[in-house]
């Protein structure tokens, strides 16, 4: 980060179209700017709809970027449990994947890795909006990675969600619901 040492953080948020993993890219991407001399969110879409394949790449370094594709990375967030086979197989060794563990899901098969399970829909309905999930997922993340300041990210969720106050609050305490869950995850 700037006036730290350096570090890279590479995230693939995998989903479907609907799930939010697109605007989580956005958020943490649009809030690492202030922090990070390289920052770089590219986005995959099959087709632009609902239920379709929708994942991004989020990589933050201090170093230059040598290519905006990422086959592999150290953190995999999974918004929707049916991509946990298509992308279970990119996250290193000794990587993250963090789960979102609502409906029917299959097991993590590997060893090598850390899983935290997060009830993204569940912990998002109690809140107010199962769509919220996303969100949950954001500040599983954030808490277990600490690549930025929690408040750097609620800054830009409040910016992403602008003189919505319901959506804005809903947003904001389901990222930090998935901080809390993630401490004990």
């Amino acid at each position: 980060m700037k006036g730290e040492p350096s570090k890279r953080h590479d995230v693939i948020i995998a989903g479907i179209g609907g799930t939010g993993s697109m605007i989580i890219g956005q958020i943490l991407a649009a809030a690492a700017v202030s922090r990070y001399n390289n920052v770089l969110w590219n986005p995959s879409m099959t087709t632009a709809r609902r239920g379709a394949p929708a994942d991004c790449t989020v990589i933050l370094s201090d170093t230059e970027i040598a290519s905006p594709l990422l086959f592999s990375a150290d953190t995999i967030i999974i918004t929707e449990s049916s991509r946990l086979k298509a992308f279970e197989g990119r996250v290193l060794p000794g990587g993250m994947i963090i789960l979102e563990t609502s409906g029917e899901n299959e097991e993590v098969e590997r060893d090598d890795v850390r899983v935290v399970e997060i009830p993204g829909v569940e912990t998002a309905a109690r809140l107010g909006n199962a769509l919220a999930r996303n969100m949950v997922l954001l500040g599983a993340y954030v808490e277990k990675l600490a690549p930025l300041p929690a408040a750097l990210i609620e800054e830009e969720i409040a910016r992403k969600f602008p003189d919505n106050g319901k959506m804005r609050e809903l947003n904001l305490n389901a990222f930090r619901e998935g901080m809390n869950i993630a401490r004990s995850a």
